[in-house]
């Protein structure tokens, strides 16, 4: 079932889907205008038709969206970004607000919907202004070579659609070609492409560098063990309980892990720039991530001295003692 379609265009006014990877920006002002060339700044800009932001889910924050009666004749109008209308006037409504871009004369803004990701999931939001389809410069829609970028939302799956989307497009105008039909969902998957392989690789190493450090500590804990022997029999001939040889065997274990924690966690802050471009929602100081990091490897360090540690307890005085 097909809820809404809505498209954008591209080409003569390079306008592009969300997380296309492709954008255009042009000089932003604001009303009054800036009074230097320093005071300008660029956005983003979308040509859309009206149910855009509701066939891609974003919110309305204020105003209104699109609908058929912005058109050539009408009032210049346009929507804008959460972003933009952050910088632009900060502590005071968008709505109503005037700027201009590109050569177009004043436009009155009448909504302001959260921010898309255009690129990049990893890259910051970008101030950006839509503009109706029918308000557009003539010199975007009307040139020989532009394309169309069409969005559909639908119930059940997107992949069973696309034959009925061609035959559409093709009762419209057979010489006009549908190509690059994609989801969304598909589109977030190829960005992550490369990003999920690192990250996969990079877990990976870093399991077997936890598995190699377990094995390590058992075998240095297991070592102790054995080189101490006959003093952990007087201990516990001179009355020591399997409690405090156990908290002696666990702390000879946990005094180097604690020792590489400390200065893991500052390598691990000092070399946060470099992990920056890898993250998305988290940052790379995250407190819940060091905490976790610290919370495992510690118990991966009191597993494998558990070992070690319950025969130490278990040594016979006596056989300990003996010559």
């Amino acid at each position: 079932t097909t809820e809404i379609y809505t498209l954008s265009l591209h080409d003569a006014l390079p306008i592009f889907l969300p997380l296309s990877r492709y954008n255009y920006s042009s000089t932003v002002n604001l009303d009054p205008p800036a009074r230097s060339r320093s005071e300008e700044w660029e956005g983003n800009v979308r040509v859309v038709t009206p149910g855009y932001f509701r066939t891609l889910g974003v919110p309305l924050l204020a105003g209104r969206d699109f609908d058929a009666h912005d058109r050539t004749a009408s009032r210049k109008v346009v929507v804008v970004n959460r972003e933009l209308a952050r910088r632009a006037w900060p502590g005071r409504n968008a709505v109503g607000q005037r700027l201009w871009y590109y050569d177009e004369a004043w436009l009155e803004v009448v909504g302001v919907v959260g921010d898309l990701r255009q690129g990049r999931l990893t890259d910051d939001v970008r101030p950006e202004l839509y503009v109706p389809l029918e308000q557009a410069p003539s010199s975007t829609w009307k040139a020989d070579d532009v394309s169309i970028s069409l969005a559909v939302r639908v119930t059940g799956d997107p992949a069973a659609l696309a034959g009925a989307l061609r035959q559409a497009v093709r009762a419209a105008d057979p010489a006009v070609p549908l190509y690059g039909v994609q989801t969304l969902e598909e589109i977030r998957a190829s960005l992550f492409a490369l990003t999920r392989l690192n990250t996969i690789l990079l877990a990976a190493l870093g399991v077997v560098g936890l598995l190699l450090a377990a094995v390590g500590i058992y075998g240095v804990i297991a070592w102790f063990v054995n080189q101490r022997t006959q003093e952990i029999g007087l201990r516990m001939a001179l009355g020591a309980t399997e409690g405090r040889v156990l908290a002696l065997v666990t702390w000879q274990a946990l005094r180097p892990v604690l020792l590489g924690l400390v200065l893991g966690i500052a390598g691990a802050a000092a070399a946060t720039r470099a992990i920056a471009g890898l993250l998305f929602g988290v940052t790379a100081t995250d407190p819940a991530t060091f905490a976790g990091v610290v919370l495992v490897l510690g118990a991966a360090a009191l597993l494998a001295s558990y070992g070690p540690a319950r025969r130490a307890v278990r040594v016979e005085p006596t056989r300990a003692l003996a010559p």
